[in-house]
């Protein structure tokens, strides 16, 4: 699967954005015969005031389907973007399944 990961306003290290993309596809491996690609933009939106403000954006392009966008915010970029990919595996099944396609496993 291709997947594009950008950083805007937020330096995040290798290990981290290593973690992201296997996270994401891991959970969405099963799907993969559906999905053309994917991009993740990572960013951090009040900067250094903190609070709630690390946000990622999650798009998902599929074959003969519509794209799926994915947003999530929080205090921790690691946890916002793993529910963020737990949310999208979710709004992929539901996606394939309304098409009358079987999937296996959860959803």
């Amino acid at each position: 699967m291709q997947l594009d990961i950008r950083c805007i306003h937020l330096n995040v290290d290798n290990s981290a954005l290593d973690y992201i993309r296997e996270h994401f596809e891991h959970s969405l491996d099963h799907f993969d015969r559906h999905i053309r690609g994917g991009h993740i933009v990572l960013s951090d939106v009040n900067g250094p005031k903190g609070g709630a403000d690390k946000h990622c954006l999650l798009r998902l392009r599929m074959h003969r389907r519509p794209e799926i966008l994915i947003e999530e915010e929080g205090t921790d970029l690691l946890s916002v973007t793993g529910r963020a990919t737990d949310r999208l595996a979710i709004a992929v099944g539901r996606a394939i399944g309304k098409q009358g396609v079987v999937t296996r496993g959860k959803e």
